[in-house]
């Protein structure tokens, strides 16, 4: 590759905005492609025209690029501005690497132009640079834009010490839609935008301002409070915009928002010509045969489900698209799941599996999040990875896969497999990592994030080893020669958690959770008792994003329970339909639920595409 890594001349720092230009000019009618990597968010202009952009979700030591065809936009004579933002600054969407940006421009095998000293560049003084507020911990820093700021002049670019090998990102170029407009109302202090539903996307808006003021902007999913709920704990979802004087035109193609709602508070009155949000998706094919049923509510539940996934495909899976925006594979596992009957193609899903299986600790187990520069790291999380490898392979017919993901699974199945105690169980994992299974009371074990005392007595989980039964038997159905019995810990569990007809929680608490029953029955532990305990009422009940593993295991029963899962989709997700929502929450509290900064579109609680096709069709 000809191209150097690049950066501006200015020593790097945090919150960096980095413009870089170069000419170029073509001559041949041949096919011509943008190559382009780069430490954070990018933007690509030709001609004036965004023709490309993207977040680089990926890790130091394995960076992609994306290749762009631009053989349309292309005319003799050519303008190339490529835009860089670089956190500089871990989140639990980005980890810290040095600062650049790589980019080469080709017809054919010539190469027009390409990043080098020759390039010109400069820091973008319209954009405050340097440490800000933080949006959350996932998603890090929010941005503040000066609508009043003389570009500044462009100096020399410098070539940066980064020697890489670079891969080809296997997934397809998000899409910008057009903008959706929201319908504005006039308040006390401020102005509120209901964008009409759920949207994940760019903020663009023209306004007129009587005099230089600043505009703070914030955006949500809800106005419970009245208004957009803009700060909740160390969150402050918004974002700062300088107003000139007179007309205000800005898209911000950089830092993708999400929800309905967006409210602009000003000190002196503005008049809005327009705001929206222009929706961004990846590119899915829905499937010819969808799915249809004489019920409408099922319908609905359906429609909403697919629309729920939508909003949370991104460079990645995303949890959610408003409050965190990272991919998870306990989260993911459904998403892809869902996806396999929603849409055409399958690309994405192995995109997003091969992503994962770069983010193992030197520990062997996977990080948190896929890419994370803050990771509380949770076990049982690794587990759930194995599930979702043994599902793409089972609809997908891909074993290749397995080449390129296979050490990552091997390498944290090795450090679960150790850890098996003479007694046969696998005990609570120490420090620093998070035992987290589900958001329900017993299962959270949030105490833990952060907490760095051991803990004085070793303790069992039910869920973990019941988990690590069934994974490892589809671990030996993925990989030959895996020679493991489980027995000596299905006897263990069998022993130390069995309570009569349903098994407790831990070894030290007889408290019943659906969700630790629903593994023993998928283990064969339980039995026909266990399930109508289960789904009898007094157990903690599994939220939505393990709810898959309650009905998988009522389904091992037989057809017997296929009604009561179709009703139980019903009631939960109806009540969410009743209440409003245009796409499906994290949890069935709602907004209401982690101390007001419940997500209401959260990819996790798509699982009924999966089950009414697989019960209904």
């Amino acid at each position: 590759m000809k191209a150097k890594w690049i950066w501006i001349k200015e020593a790097s720092e945090k919150n960096e905005y980095a413009e870089f230009v170069t000419t170029f000019k073509r001559t041949k009618r041949e096919n011509t492609i943008l190559k382009i990597a780069c430490d954070g968010v990018y933007n690509v202009f030709l001609n004036d025209e965004l023709v490309a952009f993207s977040a680089c979700a990926d890790y130091p030591h394995y960076k992609f690029y994306d290749e762009i065809d631009i053989t349309d936009k292309c005319g003799d004579y050519n303008g190339l501005k490529v835009v860089v933002w670089r956190a500089g600054e871990n989140s639990q969407t980005y980890i810290e690497d040095k600062a650049g940006v790589i980019f080469e421009v080709l017809s054919g095998e010539e190469v027009l132009t390409c990043s080098d000293k020759s390039v010109k560049s400069r820091k973008m003084l319209e954009y405050q640079n340097g440490e800000i507020r933080t949006l959350t911990p996932q998603l890090g820093y929010t941005f503040s834009f000066d609508g009043r700021a003389t570009l500044n002049a462009y100096g020399e670019s410098v070539e940066v010490d980064k020697t890489l090998d670079l891969h080809k990102r296997q997934i397809k170029k998000l899409e910008l839609k057009e903008r959706v407009d929201g319908i504005i109302s006039k308040r006390q202090k401020s102005y509120l935008v209901d964008i009409g539903k759920e949207t994940a996307g760019f903020i663009e808006f023209k306004l007129k301002s009587p005099c230089e003021q600043l505009l703070t902007i914030a955006y949500g999913e809800h106005i419970k409070d009245g208004g957009v709920r803009r700060i909740i704990g160390n969150r402050d979802f918004s974002f700062d915009y300088y107003a000139s004087k007179g007309d205000n035109e800005y898209t911000n193609t950089i830092r993708r928002i999400a929800g309905r709602y967006v409210e602009i508070f000003s000190d002196y009155p503005i008049e809005i010509e327009y705001l929206g949000i222009r929706p961004v998706y990846y590119p899915v094919e829905e499937k010819e045969k969808g799915f249809k049923s004489d019920d409408e509510l099922i319908n609905k539940i359906y429609d909403v489900s697919v629309e729920t996934l939508k909003l949370c495909m991104h460079e990645h899976y995303e949890d959610c698209p408003w409050r965190e925006q990272a991919l998870y594979t306990m989260d993911s596992r459904n998403q892809m799941l869902c996806g396999y009957y929603a849409f055409k193609t399958t690309e994405y899903q192995r995109a997003n599996l091969v992503l994962i299986s770069k983010g193992n600790r030197k520990d062997g187990l996977l990080s948190l999040c896929f890419p994370t520069g803050i990771d509380y790291p949770i076990p049982s999380f690794s587990l759930h990875n194995v599930i979702q490898v043994y599902e793409y392979v089972k609809y997908t017919g891909d074993k290749t896969i397995l080449s390129e993901v296979g050490g990552s699974i091997r390498k944290y199945m090795g450090v679960f497999t150790d850890r098996i105690e003479d007694n046969g169980l696998i005990a609570d994992f120490p420090s620093p990592f998070w035992n987290f299974y589900e958001w329900t009371k017993y299962s959270d074990n949030a105490e833990q994030i952060g907490d760095e005392s051991e803990r004085g007595k070793k303790r069992y989980s039910l869920i973990l080893n019941c988990l690590f039964v069934y994974v490892m038997r589809l671990y030996k159905q993925l990989f030959e020669n895996v020679q493991f019995n489980e027995s000596k810990t299905l006897k263990a569990i069998d022993e130390t958690f069995r309570v009569g007809n349903k098994f407790k929680l831990y070894d030290d608490l007889n408290e019943f959770s659906q969700l630790g029953n629903a593994l023993a029955v998928l283990v064969g532990l339980g039995d026909e008792k266990t399930a109508e305990e289960i789904i009898g009422g007094k157990m903690i009940t599994a939220t939505l994003s393990m709810r898959a593993f309650v009905y998988d295991a009522l389904l091992t029963l037989g057809d017997k329970y296929s009604d009561y899962i179709i009703n139980d989709i019903k009631q939960r997700y109806s009540l969410m339909l009743k209440a409003g929502a245009t796409s499906f929450w994290e949890t069935e509290k709602g907004e209401a639920d982690f101390d007001g900064a419940g997500s209401l579109c959260h990819g996790w609680s798509a699982i009924p595409v999966y089950y009414f096709n697989k019960l209904l069709k």
